[in-house]
C-alpha cells in the first residue's frame, strides 16, 4: 500500500526462484576484486553481529511489508521484539546468524550456499510445502556474462541491462523514442505530454514485442529497426489526440573504475533459511515479471526482470552511472533521471530527486512540483493519480557523475558516500 495506490504480490515457497547474487558477486570478485572477500564482508558480519538501528525510512518499509514479515514464525521472530512488536528506527535489529553465514561464506566462497547443508535446507523447506526449488538446481545454477545493450543518446553512449532483462531493452526503445523530440524546459506541456507518450508506446511494445520473447537470441536488435520504432509511435498518434525491496549501488572511483548493481529480493517471500538469517525471495510471484502465476514459469529458464543497471559514457570516459530500485517504475525512473542529466543539464543530485511521473495500464502517477496548468493538460488526456509527496513508489534512483560527485533519491533514504585518500 503506497497510500494513493496500491500493489499485489504473492508470497510463500512457491514464489522462491534461485537466487542468483551470491554467485554473481563471487565470480566478479573472482575476476576483478583485489580485496580479500573476508575483508570485504567484514564490516556487514559486524553490523549483522553487533546490530543497527534502522533509518525511519527502513523503519517505514517494514510497516509496508508486515503482512509478508508475519507471515512465518521464523520470519515475526527476526522482525519483532520481545513483546512481539515489530521492529522500527528505535530498536536495534540484530542478526547474529546473517553474521555466521557471511563468515562462512567468505571461508567457503559460492560452494557453502549452492550446494551442501544450504542447499539441502532450501530444498526441505520448500518441498513439502509447495515449493519446486531443490538442491540440484542450486547446484546447476550459473553466472552468465552477456554482452550489454549499447547506444547513442544525445552526445553520450548509454549501455544498460540486456535481455532477459526487459529493463534494459524498454529504456533504450523509450530514449530512441524521444531523441530529437523538442522537450523545452523540465516540467513543460512539451516535457510531460512527449514523455507520457513514451511511456504508452513502450508499454505496448512490450507487450506485442518483448514478453513473450525476452530469451530470443538477438532481441535487442529491434532496437535498430527505426522503422518499427517509428511505427508504434505513429499507431499511439493516430488515436490520442496530441498534445518496482531491491537495491541499487552505483560506484566510481578516481582511475576510472565503474559499477553499476541491482539487487533485488523482491518483497520477500516470508520463508528463512535455517541458521543463516536470509529471506528467500518471491519473484515467482511478481506478477508482473511472472504473470502466468505459481508453478507456471518452466524449469532453467531464467526470470526477466526490470533490473537495469545503467551507464553513459563520453569517450572513453564514464559520464554517469545509475539504477533505481522500484518494481515496474524501474524503467521511468532511470529513463527521467538520463533526460534531467543529459538533457535538461541537471546536477547529479536534482536528476535523482526531480518530480517524477509514470504510466500504467492506462493510468498516469504523477508526483507534485509540477506546474498545475501542465497537469491540468495532462488531465484532460488521461485519468491521473495525483501523489501529494513525493512517494518510494516512483523508485529510488542512486547515480554518480563523471566528476565523483553522487546523487540519492530521498524517496527510499538513498545515500552518497564520497571516499578520499
Amino acid at each position: 500500500d503506497f497510500g494513493t495506490t496500491t500493489q499485489t504480490f504473492h508470497i510463500g515457497r512457491a514464489s522462491i526462484a534461485i537466487p542468483g547474487v551470491l554467485k554473481g558477486i563471487y565470480e566478479i570478485h573472482k575476476e576483478r576484486g583485489s580485496l580479500p572477500l573476508s575483508q570485504i564482508v567484514q564490516p556487514a558480519i559486524d553490523l549483522a553481529r553487533e546490530g543497527l538501528y534502522l533509518s525511519k525510512m527502513q523503519a517505514h518499509f517494514v510497516t509496508l511489508l508486515e503482512p509478508i514479515l508475519r507471515s512465518t514464525k521464523e520470519s515475526e521472530a527476526l522482525f519483532t521484539d520481545s513483546s512481539g512488536k515489530l521492529i522500527d528506527h528505535t530498536h536495534l535489529f540484530v542478526n547474529k546468524e546473517y553474521a555466521e553465514f557471511l563468515e562462512n561464506f567468505a571461508k567457503e566462497g559460492d560452494a557453502f550456499f549452492y550446494s551442501g547443508e544450504v542447499a539441502k535446507s532450501i530444498e526441505n523447506l520448500c518441498k513439502d510445502r509447495g515449493g519446486d526449488l531443490r538442491e540440484v538446481d542450486l547446484e546447476s545454477y550459473k553466472v552468465i556474462k552477456r554482452k550489454p545493450i549499447s547506444f547513442n543518446f544525445l552526445d553520450s553512449t548509454i549501455i544498460t541491462n540486456p535481455p532477459p532483462s526487459a529493463g534494459g531493452i524498454l529504456i533504450s526503445f523509450a530514449l530512441k523514442l524521444l531523441e530529437g523530440k523538442e522537450l523545452q524546459s523540465f516540467g513543460s506541456l512539451a516535457h510531460l505530454s512527449k514523455l507520457i507518450e513514451s511511456m504508452v508506446v513502450s508499454a505496448e511494445f512490450r507487450e506485442q514485442e518483448i514478453n513473450e520473447h525476452l530469451h530470443k537470441v538477438g532481441l535487442e536488435s529491434l532496437l535498430d529497426k527505426q522503422t518499427l520504432i517509428d511505427g508504434y509511435l505513429q499507431a499511439y498518434r493516430n488515436r490520442v489526440n496530441l498534445w518496482g525491496n531491491t537495491t541499487h549501488i552505483s560506484v566510481l572511483d578516481s582511475s576510472g573504475n565503474a559499477a553499476s548493481a541491482t539487487t533485488t529480493n523482491g518483497e520477500g517471500s516470508g520463508v528463512i533459511v535455517p541458521k543463516s538469517g536470509i529471506m528467500l525471495n518471491n519473484m515467482l510471484g511478481e506478477e508482473d515479471l511472472n504473470p502466468h502465476g505459481f508453478f507456471g514459469w518452466p524449469s532453467g529458464v531464467r526470470l526477466p526482470s526490470m533490473m537495469a543497471p545503467t551507464m553513459l559514457l563520453k569517450g572513453d570516459s564514464v559520464e554517469m552511472v545509475l539504477g533505481s530500485a522500484g518494481s515496474n517504475r524501474i524503467r521511468s525512473a532511470i529513463v527521467q533521471s538520463i533526460l534531467n542529466f543529459n538533457y535538461f543539464q541537471k546536477s547529479i543530485q536534482a536528476s535523482c530527486s526531480a518530480s517524477r511521473i509514470h504510466y500504467e495500464r492506462g493510468d498516469v502517477f504523477i508526483e507534485p512540483g509540477f506546474e498545475a496548468a501542465v497537469v491540468e493538460a495532462i488531465k484532460a488526456r488521461y485519468p491521473i493519480t495525483e501523489f501529494e509527496s513525493h512517494s518510494l513508489f516512483f523508485g529510488g534512483v542512486n547515480a554518480v557523475s563523471g566528476n565523483l560527485e553522487g546523487g540519492c533519491d530521498p524517496r527510499r533514504g538513498g545515500s552518497v558516500v564520497v571516499v578520499k585518500r
